[in-house]
């Protein structure tokens, strides 16, 4: 299971050296991994069902400018018992990356207040770059 959403910068994504800001990268992180679990994440959200950010990890390669296409390729690299790995790459389209990582989350439910397991079918869904 994979996605590439494509990103529009927006002149407030912008730091004072005209790229794009560190912390913006996490919200274009955040785009493609809803795009990606769109369906589960909708369903779990009426049941309740919270997905935690718990871990980024985030290489910054390139320095995204207004002028540059971005792409986010994001794919679940990693499932396990209790939490799951989205990884991503940042991408012009044509071969540069600006930045590489993943992000690891555990699934919460709030009616109870206490973390769940990850569904066994969810391993189905990892994919290598």
């Amino acid at each position: 299971m994979q996605t590439t959403a494509e990103i529009q910068v927006r002149f407030s994504d912008l730091d004072c050296y005209g790229h794009v800001n560190n912390a913006v990268y996490l919200s274009y992180l955040e785009i493609a991994r809803v795009q990606l679990i769109h369906d589960m994440f909708i369903e779990d959200m009426k049941r309740n069902i919270q997905y935690l950010l718990v871990r980024v990890d985030l290489r910054y390669i390139l320095p995204i400018t207004l002028e540059d296409k971005v792409f986010v390729h994001c794919w679940f690299s990693e499932v396990g018992k209790a939490r799951f790995k989205a990884s991503y790459s940042l991408h012009n389209g044509g071969g540069k990356i600006f930045a590489e990582g993943y992000t690891e989350h555990a699934l919460y439910n709030a009616n109870t207040s206490r973390p769940i397991r990850i569904p066994k079918e969810w391993s189905e869904f990892v994919e290598t770059k």
